[in-house]
């Protein structure tokens, strides 16, 4: 078995993206000073634009797994750290989104503990990340109709 510790979060590019995008909106906020509603609306916009990349940059690394096998979560309040007597269940879910199928990737543990991730949060597709988990040790429970195609 490999000990290097994997981790998979939020690629950092997409945070700064969402930063700048934000920043943009507060450059428009402020040029819109004639037009109160429009103003308004982009300084809302950019609070909202802004605390995601914030928060997307500052939750690093999402998910990471250590030899022994320890899973560690990263949250806003810290990290907690689970091994696979702490996890009551690891499950892929299939959830369907407009025109498409999302996968999330749920993590429960025996203190009542639920974490999910998507994506986007991984940075890496959930199925993947999974595989790794069941390499590593941990039990996956797959609810998902196991079609590899998400784009239907």
């Amino acid at each position: 078995m490999n000990d290097a510790v994997e981790q998979w979060a939020t690629p950092i590019p997409a945070g700064i993206a969402l930063v700048g995008v934000g920043a943009a909106f507060a450059v428009a906020a402020a040029a819109s000073y004639t037009e109160p509603p429009a103003m308004i609306f982009f300084a809302i916009a950019a609070a909202v634009v802004i605390a995601s990349g914030a928060v997307a940059l500052l939750r690093r690394p999402r998910l990471s797994l250590a030899p022994g096998p320890v899973l560690t979560v990263g949250t806003l309040r810290g990290r907690f750290h689970l091994t696979p007597a702490d996890v009551e269940s690891i499950e892929m879910l299939e959830t369907r989104r407009l025109a498409f199928r999302a996968r999330q990737l749920m993590i429960e543990t025996t203190e009542h503990r639920l974490a999910v991730f998507g994506q986007w949060d991984l940075g890496a597709n959930p199925q993947a990340v999974a595989e790794r988990l069941v390499a590593a040790g941990f039990v996956l429970n797959d609810r998902t109709r196991g079609d590899d195609d998400l784009s239907d």
